[in-house]
């Protein structure tokens, strides 16, 4: 394993895209949290300014803008990881000097774990310091009251990856790749779920598609609220964490087995 990732370490440690988009992660993820301060007139449900940044509700904030960043920079570093490799046959270079498909396919899995944890340590980290700066008294019950989150942020970032890494295998083309990822993400699976669960068949199963459980495990939080009134109404508007877990660790599956299937009979 330690190998595997080495050898993709050396790949990307020099590619300029791979530093920018890491560099933008790391930099956006406690500056757009904290830009936030300057807003004001909240909802009262929500609370005041000051509050969403104190323990616990900077972990639910705090993770909503992290799945938006993730989508965006981690998601495209798993596109960008695949294809960058098909136009510089630097794939095929990797399978005639000895390493097999699934060592291949092995290195980019790991790459992704590996990714997703240090994202996930550095979105923990923010957490910790930005609550800690803005608490004037901390409880360690307050502090680990939506600690659920990390572990959930872990899986969200997982997926995205793999989700990316599929489409780049299957794409190749790194824009038309990038162009799909995007527009599954944000347009055609909710076209899709207006299409079949709005016109055809009305059915809580339409919260269990990849991207919206992906957005569901770190979900914008005063949309929890909206969700305990909904509920007592008869109607969900978001999965709960463990349906969202759950749904999001078996499309993970099916995304990495779809990839390994579609590197394995690729023609490099």
């Amino acid at each position: 394993m330690l190998h595997l990732l080495q050898l993709e370490w050396k790949k990307v440690r020099h590619y300029n895209t791979f530093r920018v988009l890491c560099a933008l992660y790391l930099l956006l993820l406690p500056s757009l949290m904290m830009i936030g301060k300057n807003f004001s007139g909240l909802p009262d449900e929500i609370g005041s300014v000051e509050s969403v940044y104190m323990f616990p509700k900077i972990w639910g904030w705090l993770g909503y803008i992290g799945n938006w960043l993730v989508f965006f920079f981690l998601g495209f570093l798993a596109v960008l990881s695949v294809t960058t490799e098909f136009r510089n046959k630097t794939l095929r270079q990797n399978i005639i000097t000895g390493v097999s498909r699934t060592q291949y396919f092995l290195s980019k899995f790991y790459f992704i774990v590996a990714i997703s944890a240090v994202a996930t340590l550095y979105f923990t980290l923010c957490g910790m310091l930005i609550g800690y700066f803005h608490t004037e008294t901390i409880y360690m019950s307050k502090v680990f009251q939506e600690i659920s989150l990390v572990p959930r942020y872990f899986l969200m970032c997982v997926s995205y990856m793999s989700f990316g890494l599929l489409l780049g295998l299957l794409i190749r083309r790194t824009g038309i790749a990038l162009f799909l990822y995007i527009c599954y993400v944000m347009f055609l699976e909710l076209i899709i779920r207006w299409g079949i669960h709005f016109q055809i068949l009305e059915h809580r199963s339409m919260l269990f598609y990849p991207m919206n459980a992906n957005e569901d495990l770190t979900p914008i939080p005063f949309l929890e609220m909206a969700e305990n009134f909904m509920e007592k109404e008869g109607f969900s508007m978001v999965l709960t964490p463990t349906e969202a877990a759950i749904t999001t660790i078996i499309y993970t599956i099916v995304f990495a087995w779809a990839g390994f299937r579609l590197l394995k009979r690729a023609n490099l």
